[in-house]
């Protein structure tokens, strides 16, 4: 029997979503594994390599980069150190999944997207949400025209963040709603649309504190007349909506982010007739992973490019220039 060709994954920090969604999915997945886990902290990178089976910790994330035994990293850290360590890591010859968004802003994803071409690795963006069935079978919906023509996106993700000393209201690290949660909406109202927006107008609510945005809005105005409007919000309850407007009816994904156990697609018609699509359940970010592993090992590219990023945080870096009182 031939052996499975498997990618050797070193993880670049001890930050929840690495341990609670991405780790077990790499560890799950047919073609890769995790082999080395970096801290700045050694004793909490062992500890967290001995709950999860890590064989190798390093108390430094250079070191990790350095090791010859690391094919990938992931990269779970502020969004301000997105640029540092994916750089390093293009320099040291090792592939990069990256949490979203990619950088801080456009220019800084501009020159990642360089280091890693220049290096020949690959760079992707961790949006798991682009590999659940329901995505893909709502593009596929989208496409047909199954609602007819598309005059509007209507999203929204909030989520009941309260605690002012987490990382996602330190601005210096690059907290805040839009960065966190309404780099989601426009995501996928780009994805859907197939298409950049021509103008954006942005509103937000700031905390007085933290000086991060705790509350955004926005809406993007696309070449084919469409509009796509979005909110996000943290010190809510859990709320994620996707409704796609269509002159024949609408689309809706009740959960389009972090979907659930049962998964399905709202169709209502404009004559009353509705449908639900049910989706098969499924681990998003097993797939995703998997993909990218795919990837590594065939050598070609991601189905979503690293430019899908840059142009992601272009309309981001628009929506706060947008702002006439942004706080400096």
């Amino acid at each position: 029997m031939t052996a499975v060709r498997k990618v050797n994954w070193g993880i670049v920090s001890t930050a929840r979503i690495g341990l609670n969604r991405v780790i077990p999915a790499i560890q799950q997945s047919e073609n890769g594994r995790v082999v080395a886990i970096a801290s700045r902290s050694l004793s909490k990178a062992r500890e967290v390599a001995q709950s999860l089976e890590i064989p190798e910790i390093f108390g430094s994330y250079d070191e990790l980069i350095e090791s010859t035994r690391v094919d990938a990293v992931y990269i779970p850290l502020p969004n301000s150190l997105h640029k540092e360590v994916t750089v390093l890591a293009a320099e040291h010859g090792k592939h990069v999944l990256c949490e979203k968004p990619l950088a801080l802003n456009a220019d800084e994803c501009a020159e990642m997207i360089s280091a890693c071409k220049s290096s020949h690795v690959w760079l992707m963006e961790a949006f798991m949400y682009k590999f659940h069935p329901q995505i893909v079978k709502l593009k596929e919906m989208v496409s047909a025209e199954s609602v007819g023509k598309i005059s509007a996106i209507r999203t929204a993700f909030r989520t009941p963040q309260a605690d002012l000393s987490d990382i996602r209201y330190k601005r210096e690290l690059g907290g805040g709603a839009l960065y966190d949660l309404g780099c989601y909406c426009v995501n996928v109202t780009r994805l859907l649309l197939g298409d950049e927006p021509i103008r954006v107008h942005g509103a937000a609510r700031f905390n007085d504190r933290t000086g991060t945005d705790e509350t955004f809005a926005g809406t993007l105005e696309f070449p084919g007349l469409e509009i796509g409007l979005f909110d996000c919000a943290f010190r809510s309850t859990l709320q994620q909506r996707l409704e796609v407007v269509g002159d024949g009816g609408t689309l809706e994904l009740p959960a389009p982010f972090l979907p659930g156990d049962a998964p399905e697609i709202l169709k209502h018609i404009n004559t009353g007739v509705d449908e639900r699509v049910a989706i098969e359940t499924a681990n998003s970010y097993r797939r995703m992973v998997e993909h990218f592993n795919e990837c590594i090992l065939d050598d070609r590219a991601p189905s979503y490019p690293p430019t899908d990023g840059l142009n992601n945080l272009r309309v981001i870096d628009a929506l706060f220039n947008s702002i006439s009182d942004r706080r400096n």
